[in-house]
């Protein structure tokens, strides 16, 4: 797929959703790459889903400082005319201060998540409305929306898209810098990066999961019951492939469980080596399960 063909024949439409919600030129320039590499990452047939994520997510920018979180995107239902729906926003935080790297990978972090969400956003049961991020739900109550809980899967989530926003990047990366509308941004990116990107979003957990990530029929069976809004499931699917009952909700716990210890190592001040310990048994339980998943299938 030629990258410039495709800048070339989304541009207009991408003027005229940065004209809609008077993005500047930052913005601007950044969705010249980012909207076609989503589009060859995933195939021309997709370019609706793209064009229409975009377009119904405004991207705000503030100044809030937060060492936390760089950026987000928010969905919450609805409920109008007697029908469900959402309202999503994604904002992006210390925007002035913000290097163009990380806002490049927020930018495509937050919106691989929205596109990842589009189909099959909302399921409703008797009582209660499931709304989709990707792998996991956000669960509220039908009779007044009100936030009840959130799937544990959301780590799994966020491993698995920092997987996608290094690939969309490294796509952005072979971008024609002759090209005289993109030009100058793609040599910026390349000039504050390696040739091959990489994130240092959820590098832990990223890390102790790399085995399983890099089995194709894991990565790509859940990539595209994720795209396609059909991850209700996957839990059988893994335990199936693993040979054991509830080894999917054992995976998902010990990622919490990683991502909590971390939190603790890096706040502690004192008996750090303890913590240290427990993430590396926490990882050789993670490691037992990715073994005995990649032992039992043929396609890797």
């Amino acid at each position: 797929m030629d990258s410039n063909l495709i800048i070339q024949k989304e541009k207009n439409e991408i003027d005229r959703i940065s004209d809609l919600y008077n993005y500047d030129s930052n913005i601007r320039h950044l969705l010249y790459i980012i909207i076609p590499a989503f589009i060859i990452k995933y195939g021309i047939n997709k370019e609706k889903l793209v064009l229409n994520t975009f377009r119904n997510i405004r991207i705000l920018s503030s100044n809030q400082k937060s060492k936390m979180v760089k950026a987000y995107y928010s969905s919450r239902p609805i409920f109008y005319n007697g029908n469900y729906s959402t309202k999503k926003i994604m904002e992006i935080k210390n925007y002035n201060k913000i290097s163009l790297i990380d806002l490049l990978d927020n930018l495509v972090h937050e919106f691989n998540h929205a596109i990842n969400s589009y189909y099959n956003e909302i399921r409703l049961t008797k009582n209660y409305l499931y709304l989709r991020t990707g792998l996991t739900y956000r669960v509220y109550r039908k009779k007044d929306l009100s936030f009840v809980r959130k799937d544990k899967s959301y780590l799994l989530e966020e491993i698995i898209n920092t997987k996608q926003t290094e690939e969309i990047i490294n796509i952005i990366k072979q971008f024609d810098s002759n090209n005289s509308t993109i030009g100058n941004t793609i040599y910026a990116i390349n000039s504050e990066t390696n040739y091959h990107y990489n994130s240092n979003s959820y590098y832990l957990e990223s890390y102790v999961c790399k085995q399983i990530l890099e089995n194709k029929t894991f990565i790509n069976t859940l990539a595209n019951l994720r795209l396609n809004g059909e991850v209700y499931d996957i839990e059988n699917w893994f335990d199936n492939i693993v040979g054991q009952k509830d080894s999917y909700k054992y995976l998902i716990e010990l990622l919490n469980k990683v991502y909590d210890l971390e939190i603790e190592y890096t706040n502690k001040k004192l008996f750090k080596t303890f913590t240290l310990s427990k993430i590396k048994d926490t990882s050789k339980k993670i490691m037992y399960i990715v073994t005995k998943f990649n032992n039992n299938v043929n396609f890797r």
